[in-house]
């Protein structure tokens, strides 16, 4: 009888579980995004885009000038409170970077210096 009432109670549990909807559940799941589609030569992948043109990468042009008098004073910044880092002869080539002001900062690549010097006193 001891045995019986065992057995039924196995049973009776089995039933139980396997009613109850109990599962034996897995880890999260993992997202994983799938990689962009390739693009065409010339274009590139942007997210919410698609495949766009890439831009278009122009070097700057670059401007010489002449220094037109003797002496000309390169300095460490657009004023004359700085110190002068190199004296420029007339008639040296200099590469034009930009315009400050009165000023124009330079490179000068015979030397391989870069500077201020005053616009008015190139070409």
């Amino acid at each position: 009888m001891k045995a019986m009432r065992t057995v039924c109670l196995l049973v009776g549990f089995s039933a139980l579980v396997a009613l109850s909807g109990c599962v034996v559940a897995a880890g999260p799941t993992v997202y994983v995004p799938s990689p962009p589609p390739v693009c065409p030569d010339g274009y590139y992948w942007s997210p919410g885009y698609g495949c766009v043109p890439a831009p278009v990468m122009v070097a700057p042009s670059v401007v010489y000038a002449q220094v037109n008098t003797q002496y000309l004073s390169l300095r460490s910044c657009p004023t004359t409170k700085c110190g002068i880092l190199a004296s420029l002869d007339l008639g040296e080539q200099v590469q034009v970077l930009y315009h400050q002001g009165g000023w124009t900062h330079v490179f000068v690549p015979t030397r391989g210096l870069e500077g201020w010097v005053a616009t008015k006193y190139i070409d």
